[in-house]
C-alpha cells in the first residue's frame, strides 16, 4: 500500500484520541458553552461526532510531516481528469480504511475501553454516503457506539 508504515505509525496516535476523547469532549463542550451561553450538554450533543470540534483536531500536527509528505508525493487530485481523480480519491480512502482496520486487528481500539464503545471512522467532508459504508465495514453494526453513530450522524 502506498502509504506504508509511516501512515500506520501515525494512526497509532488514534489511541490517544480514543482514550481521552470523552473527558475532553465534556471540557470542550463547557468551553464552547461558556462562550455562547448555550448549555454544555447541548454543545456536547452537537459536537460529539465533529472532527473539527474535537480537542484533537490538528493535535501534534507537527508529528505528521512524514504522512503529509506521502500525500504530497501523490498526484494532485485537483489536477486529475474525472476518472483518474475518482481512482486516486478511492485509493486514498481505501488506504486510510486499511490502516484503521490494521490498527483494529492489532487491538488499538480496545485499549482502555471495550471495542464496542469505539466507533472507528474514515470520513470525507462534506458528509457523504461513503462515510456510512466505511463505518459499517470497520465496526460491528450492533455495537453501542456504532448504533449511536448510525442514529445521530450517518448519511
Amino acid at each position: 500500500m502506498w502509504l506504508g508504515r509511516p501512515f500506520v505509525l501515525f494512526l497509532k496516535m488514534v489511541n490517544v484520541t480514543i482514550t481521552a476523547r470523552y473527558l475532553l469532549l465534556e471540557r470542550e463542550a463547557v468551553r464552547q458553552g461558556d462562550e455562547s451561553d448555550t448549555p454544555g450538554s447541548t454543545i456536547a450533543e452537537l459536537i460529539k461526532w465533529s472532527y473539527a470540534d474535537s480537542p484533537y483536531c490538528c493535535f501534534r500536527d507537527e508529528n505528521f510531516d512524514e504522512v503529509k509528505q506521502l500525500f504530497m508525493e501523490r498526484p494532485s487530485i485537483a489536477e486529475l481528469e474525472a476518472d483518474e481523480r475518482n481512482r486516486e480519491f478511492d485509493s486514498r480512502l481505501k488506504a486510510m480504511e486499511l490502516a484503521m482496520k490494521t490498527l483494529d486487528d492489532e487491538g488499538v481500539f480496545a485499549l482502555n475501553q471495550p471495542r464496542e464503545a469505539v466507533c472507528v471512522l474514515v470520513e470525507v467532508m462534506p458528509p457523504d454516503e461513503i462515510n456510512t459504508e466505511i463505518a459499517l465495514r470497520l465496526n460491528r453494526v450492533e455495537s453501542p457506539a456504532m448504533q449511536a453513530w448510525l442514529a445521530e450522524a450517518a448519511e
